[in-house]
């Protein structure tokens, strides 16, 4: 854009697009106390991969910077700037955003996130949107939620759009902490902010299984498909396309499951597949990574047996259905303490089924621990002392 500085409900928004430009503004930001953020992302939507398009940051003097990764040469300055514990980053849903930046390398501290905070107040839906009219009867556009953050350059809407994901943070988070504060709840968001901040990023276990109708497959053409899921992503690297614009899911494991094809005639009469790969030279690619497959699976014994049942359905017996009965109780009365929404940050439908058939209450937060203990004890129903997980996953 020509002009890269606008003004929004008073905010003034500038895009920074050279690296010393960015330099200049984190010196600024650097001397605030609390920044409102977020990222604007494509997650395998139009592009291959989970890639960063834009950062958003409102700081508490009326200006939203928009920086632009594509344009900028380092961003480890602005990584810096993350890491910092004494600077509050206010994010609204920060899940996503957490873990993308820790895949580019940042750990960031200092977490608020307001979107965990409306739910701590029983908010039944909690997007941004959903905050702004409860709280402020506010209605903002989100005309460009479905944008194309990967084309340049931006458009006018799509920066006030971007803004206005950051501009009103502050706001949200002062009006929202002082309400969780008179409920006397905040150790409960300190420690949700701390599990989003260990939240880190890792690529899915066996991804190709977990394609529809993957399980359906004998283990010989599950060992196919893993070969094939890995030359769609490869391709699907060199197009810059989402895989599955490659070859659709359905189509990739309608192939492995087919023993005899015609490479050609399976391109040219199978629907999601991307035109490129119908390229003479891809077509051999995918005929070489079909052989090498067939080879490795026949080299490897891979056997044409089908595989039991990978969630075979736990027995229920009289123990199982007292344990269950017992914490769905407990479940009941911290909805009517705490509220149906609230209470699904404290206790839900997988704690219960867990410690139905094994026995074990395996909490991950300590607040939710303590108010489970304290409501069955309460109720007169005894439990176990609740095994820990060292892990980031939330109930």
């Amino acid at each position: 854009m020509e002009n890269t500085t606008l003004t929004h409900d008073g905010v003034t928004i500038k895009l920074i697009e050279e690296q010393e430009q960015l330099l200049e503004t984190l010196a600024t930001l650097s001397r605030s106390q609390e920044l409102a953020l977020d990222l604007e992302f494509d997650q395998n939507r139009f592009t291959y991969g989970f890639n960063l398009c834009l950062v958003q940051i409102a700081d508490e003097n009326g200006t939203c910077y928009i920086i632009d990764p594509f344009a900028v040469a380092d961003l480890q300055p602005l990584f810096d700037l993350f890491e910092d514990g004494r600077i509050t980053k206010i994010i609204h849903h920060s899940n996503n955003d957490i873990l993308l930046l820790d895949k580019l390398g940042c750990n960031i501290r200092g977490v608020m996130d307001t979107d965990v905070a409306a739910k701590i107040l029983n908010y039944e839906r909690s997007s941004l949107a959903t905050v702004l009219k409860e709280e402020f009867d506010m209605e903002i556009d989100k005309s460009q939620q479905s944008s194309n953050w990967n084309k340049r350059p931006l458009t006018e809407a799509q920066l006030k759009y971007a803004a206005i994901d950051v501009i009103y943070l502050h706001r949200i988070k002062a009006k929202l902490v002082q309400e969780i504060a008179d409920l006397g709840r905040l150790h409960w968001l300190q420690e949700e902010n701390q599990l989003l901040e260990a939240l880190t990023y890792s690529e899915p276990e066996n991804p190709h299984l977990k394609l529809k109708n993957a399980f359906r497959l004998n283990f010989y053409q599950q060992h196919i498909l893993k070969h094939l899921f890995a030359f769609r992503d490869q391709m699907a690297m060199q197009f810059n396309k989402p895989a599955s614009y490659v070859i659709s899911n359905e189509a990739l494991v309608e192939l492995a499951s087919t023993s005899n094809v015609d490479v050609h005639e399976w391109l040219n009469h199978t629907k999601g597949i991307h035109g490129g790969l119908k390229r003479s030279r891809n077509e051999k690619l995918l005929v070489d990574a079909l052989s090498e497959a067939r080879q490795s699976a026949k080299d490897n014994n891979i056997s044409h047996d089908f595989p039991s049942n990978r969630w075979p359905r736990p027995v229920r017996t009289p123990e199982t259905e007292q344990r269950r009965e017992e914490l769905v109780q407990v479940q009941k009365q911290i909805m009517a303490n705490y509220g149906e929404f609230a209470s699904r940050l404290i206790i839900n439908q997988s704690l219960i089924n867990d410690y139905s058939y094994t026995g074990e209450l395996r909490c991950t937060k300590e607040y939710a621990t303590q108010i489970v203990l304290s409501t069955a004890s309460e109720l007169g129903i005894s439990l176990p002392t609740p095994v820990s997980k060292n892990n980031s996953s939330k109930n």
